[in-house]
């Protein structure tokens, strides 16, 4: 798929990077083949959007909407640096890669760096992590093994992963910071103001006061 977009593979892997992805890509086991899915499926957009569903009807608001807009612009942000620098897919470098997929969405039709999947569950572990300290333990090894499973399913490079995971802990961060911006706040309040519910900061986990009643 890689010829799609560019001619001929460029931007190729750094040295001593296929030995590491034969390592991760070697083999097979009907165990990992299905947990290496199943975090694929969970890292996919719009399951992730799902979760910020449930966080806006258990109340806490601000924090859904956070984290729905930190998973759309993380997504804008990998897809322009994907079509920007281009790389192709490990398939399209190397010999005898071993490719797993989900049967219903082949997902392998964009460049490789960085691996979106690992953006997207980055940003999740880390914004959702920072406001519910209990979970960061446990959501930051998930995140991490989304990135293991892209390269266990031949998509990604290591590098694709580290990029990934840089663009996703610095896009949480970002909007963890976000929260306490008064500018964010009065955006955030101006779109869906009118359906927080009483005490959002509260309710959402946010570190942000709740704007005014107005009179």
């Amino acid at each position: 798929m890689g010829a799609l977009f560019y001619a001929t593979p460029h931007r190729a892997p750094m040295a001593g990077e296929e030995e590491i992805f034969r390592a991760l890509n070697a083999g097979s086991h009907p165990a990992l083949d299905v947990l290496a899915l199943l975090l694929d499926f969970t890292a996919l957009l719009y399951v992730l959007l799902l979760y910020a569903v449930v966080l806006w009807f258990r109340g806490r608001r601000t924090l859904a909407f956070d984290l729905a807009v930190a998973l759309l612009a993380v997504l804008v942000v990998t897809e322009a640096l994907k079509f920007a620098i281009g790389r192709p897919r490990p398939a399209d470098v190397y010999q005898d890669v071993r490719l797993l997929a989900l049967p219903f969405l082949p997902d392998r039709f964009d460049p490789a760096f960085p691996s979106g999947h690992t953006s997207r569950a980055f940003v999740f572990a880390v914004l959702v992590g920072l406001h519910e300290r209990r979970w960061l333990p446990w959501l930051l090894p998930y995140a991490a093994l989304v990135g293991w499973a892209r390269i266990y399913e031949g998509a990604h490079y290591p590098t694709d992963i580290l990029g990934g995971a840089a663009l996703g802990i610095a896009m949480g961060l970002l909007f963890w910071k976000f929260d306490t911006w008064p500018p964010y706040g009065a955006f955030r309040t101006r779109l869906v103001g009118r359906w927080l519910s009483p005490g959002p900061a509260a309710l959402s986990g946010s570190r942000s006061s709740p704007p005014p009643t107005p009179r």
